[in-house]
């Protein structure tokens, strides 16, 4: 339908208008230039955050240079906004907590994700450098880009749709990460149900963490990928029921633990990651690169349904080589680890499905290794020091030199290649399975009730006589 001329002519002329007329102020995006060196960066940054959020939402640019923060009399100096994206410049944009600070016992946030009682969300921090210079300013803990919701009143918000990508996080005692308080009271339905949601930290660089370099806590649906953590001592965690959460395509070296799964986690899966101790970690250090455990809290824990795959675990610098291990903390009830599946993984070290602190209270059950290459021995435990059953070691290349004792009951071993050792049931052990293994020397089994059954010996080519 042809428009009537006089209508076109007033079109024409709105649009006219609107093209010559003069910029509006900018409701979507707000940029900060760096101050001078000596001035604080506090004011002009949280002004522009304030200005976004109060039109809904957009894009606080920061430009290139430094940008000086000092701690406030409470426990933040930024607070980021619902809808809001702090984006630099790359590299060359870099926000740090002033270094001259005086030490201070209490934890403390430089940037926080909402605050301690009002949650936000729909944000994204991204393309910049941030130093929190934890180590030199001693005291407390200084955070990285973090969500904590530390009222009682707001244990059922979350913070949901938070984004933290390709940036360089350095000197913070936790990177990146959510959590509530009251971990005494958790889980509830209700609390359940107000879980944080779809938490993505990906591509980062994250130099040197007192703690957890990244850590989801009651957080449902998740993302840790891509990150480049280095000496952190601790990898990512999930923990307090976290569920549905991918840690995935990680580089890791750590100084305690790597890649902790922990209270109440559950429906986790850990992918493609590498995670090995710095070279200069202490030699009697327990963690491992893989940590199942709980909290010191009186709680009657679970962990399950976990899927380890595709990734490389490595310790050959610590005196246990510990690749993966449990523990239930002294202050716990009881926990259960339960439906974890490791395939296709590479063990280079030993593996522990031991508790070494409190047996008498951790089950293991329900578990399956399969399809991995083991360099170092599994480690299992008679059933009257710690419950485990229904764990199925199958098809693994196990290369570990010389005899492997499986000390624990009701386990199959089946379809394992020991190119250079064998097997031993030890006494005590009751009612394992062990079918189809190929080994250089033939299985001792010195069990009770055990199914042996098509197992094969093939002795290696150095015990084979030269012509």
């Amino acid at each position: 339908m042809k428009r009537p001329p006089l209508l076109l002519a007033c079109l024409c002329l709105f649009e006219c208008q609107l093209s010559h007329a003069a910029p509006e102020p900018a409701a979507f995006e707000a940029r900060v230039s760096a101050p001078s060196p000596s001035a604080l960066a506090d004011d002009v940054i949280q002004n522009a955050i304030d200005s976004v959020a109060a039109v809904g939402g957009g894009v606080v640019l920061l430009g290139v240079g430094d940008f000086k923060l000092s701690r406030h009399a409470g426990d933040e100096t930024l607070v980021l906004k619902t809808g809001v994206t702090l984006r630099g410049q790359g590299y060359a944009t870099h926000l740090y907590l002033d270094p001259a600070t005086p030490p201070n016992p209490a934890r403390y946030y430089p940037v926080r994700i909402g605050t301690e009682t009002t949650a936000a969300s729909n944000i994204v921090v991204e393309n910049l450098r941030y130093t929190a210079n934890n180590a030199k300013i001693g005291g407390g803990s200084i955070m990285g880009f973090n969500a904590r919701l530390g009222s009682p009143s707001a244990r059922l918000l979350s913070c949901d749709n938070i984004t933290v990508r390709h940036c360089w996080i350095y000197d913070a005692q936790q990177a990146a990460g959510c959590c509530k308080e009251g971990i005494l009271v958790y889980p509830t339905p209700e609390r359940q149900a107000a879980q944080f949601k779809n938490w993505q930290v990906v591509g980062n660089v994250i130099d040197t963490c007192g703690n957890k370099a990244i850590e989801f806590a009651e957080c449902n649906g998740g993302l840790m990928a891509d990150n480049h953590i280095t000496n952190a001592y601790d990898g990512p965690q999930v923990i307090f029921g976290s569920r549905n959460v991918q840690i995935r395509d990680n580089d890791i070296t750590f100084t305690q633990t790597g890649i902790n799964i922990s209270e109440g986690s559950n429906h986790i899966r850990v992918s493609g990651n590498q995670v090995e101790p710095v070279p200069e970690i202490e030699k009697n250090a327990k963690g491992g690169c893989l940590f199942f455990r709980t909290e010191p809290q009186p709680l009657n824990s679970s962990i399950s349904d976990i899927v380890i795959t595709g990734n490389i675990f490595r310790n050959q610098t610590t005196q246990d080589k510990t690749t993966v291990r449990f523990q239930t903390r002294k202050e716990a009830l009881t926990c259960h680890y339960e439906g974890i599946t490791f395939t296709g993984n590479v063990f280079d070290g030993d593996v522990y499905f031991q508790d070494r602190t409190s047996p008498a209270k951790t089950t293991i059950q329900d578990i399956v290794f399969a399809d991995n290459i083991c360099e170092g021995d599994i480690v299992s435990v008679p059933a009257a020091a710690m419950a485990s059953s229904h764990v199925m070691v199958r098809g693994n290349m196990l290369r570990k030199p010389g005899i492997s004792i499986l000390n624990a009951s009701q386990w199959t071993w089946s379809a394992n290649t020991q190119p250079r050792g064998s097997l031993e049931i030890a006494e005590g052990a009751t009612a394992n399975v062990v079918h189809d293994n190929v080994t250089t020397s033939p299985i001792i089994d010195g069990g009770k009730e055990t199914s042996l059954a098509n197992n094969v010996v093939m002795p290696s080519p150095s015990s084979k006589q030269k012509p």
